[in-house]
């Protein structure tokens, strides 16, 4: 009896002396994440590279090898040293597509046909030629590749770890399912305001490597007018989201738009109440004639095309 009483307690002793690995675990945490977060804010700051960033938390990893060593006959030190090293080899997996983006220095944006889907509607799509720019540097060497090219450019914008960052995360939200491309979600918008399969219209939304949801608007007005709820006889630059519901919402890039408008030589532009401000700014910087139409939601558009329709 006497020496089960010794062994109980032996065991009790023994139990109270594990580690708990709960409480490494939280101890271990509390170690990497404010190496994750500090090297990770240098990153996004601007400070480091995608390069710089990653390699720092492999040598960080290695580190904890190095203490894992010494501590090795220590077995609490040993086990919090092991969950900080998988921790951070965690952020590193998470981290690791940055690398995809680092080359990706410019986006340049120039002049992109305005396309009518319906002959004579008068409804025009607003698109931007995009092209993205890898490992140069130099602004002066792209533009003059470019316009040597017979390419004008609008615009130069140079990509931030900020840009960089922002495209990992759409990228992996995209991956696992949780969000729609911009393109593809447009298109059910659509879709769902106009209640009709219109064969045009889903040709357009059928297209291969298109992105961005500036179309909508555009693509619901041509739509009222094949099904004759609406007539109209004026060229309209159009750009703007466009909800379920009629909402119409903000697009980027509106100098872009404004300018290849004036190009084509449309009279007016249609886009949202949110981008207006923007749009006044850049017709009076850039000295542009083009007359602006905001609206918040397209019935807005729908009264506003058949007053400047009417007979004069």
């Amino acid at each position: 009896m006497e020496d089960d009483t010794r062994l109980q307690r032996h065991i009790q002793n023994k139990n109270s002396h594990e580690p708990k690995i709960i409480l490494l675990v939280l101890h271990s945490l509390f170690i990497s994440i404010p190496v994750y977060v500090i090297l990770g804010s240098i990153y996004y700051f601007n400070i480091i590279n995608g390069f710089f960033f990653l390699g720092s938390l492999i040598i960080t990893m290695v580190i904890g090898l190095i203490f894992l060593v010494i501590y090795r006959n220590n077995k609490q030190k040993r086990l919090t040293t092991v969950f900080f090293i998988l921790f951070l080899l965690l952020f590193f997996y998470y981290e690791f597509p940055l690398l995809n983006y680092e080359s990706h220095t410019y986006v340049v944006t120039g002049y992109e046909e305005p396309e009518e889907l319906l002959k004579d509607s008068g409804i025009h799509i607003l698109s931007v030629k995009l092209i993205d720019i890898h490992y140069i540097d130099n602004k002066e060497v792209i533009r003059d590749t470019y316009t040597s090219g017979d390419v004008e450019i609008y615009e130069l914008y140079e990509m931030t770890n900020q840009d960089r960052y922002k495209s990992k995360i759409r990228e992996s939200v995209k991956m696992v399912g949780f969000e729609k491309e911009d393109f593809h979600q447009m298109g059910e918008n659509v879709k769902n305001y106009i209640q009709e399969d219109i064969e045009f219209i889903n040709a357009f939304l059928q297209r291969e490597n298109m992105i961005g949801n500036s179309a909508g608007l555009a693509l619901a007005l041509t739509a009222m007018i094949h099904q004759g709820i609406l007539v109209n006889h004026i060229p309209f630059g159009v750009t703007g989201t466009i909800e379920p519901n009629g909402d119409v919402l903000e697009v980027g890039m509106i100098k872009e738009k404004m300018l290849i408008s004036e190009q084509k030589g449309l009279p007016w532009i249609i886009l949202p109440m949110q981008n207006v401000e923007e749009a006044e700014r850049v017709k009076f910087q850039e000295e542009l004639s083009i007359e602006i139409l905001s609206v918040s939601h397209i019935d807005e558009v729908k009264e506003a095309i058949k007053q400047l329709n009417k007979p004069m």
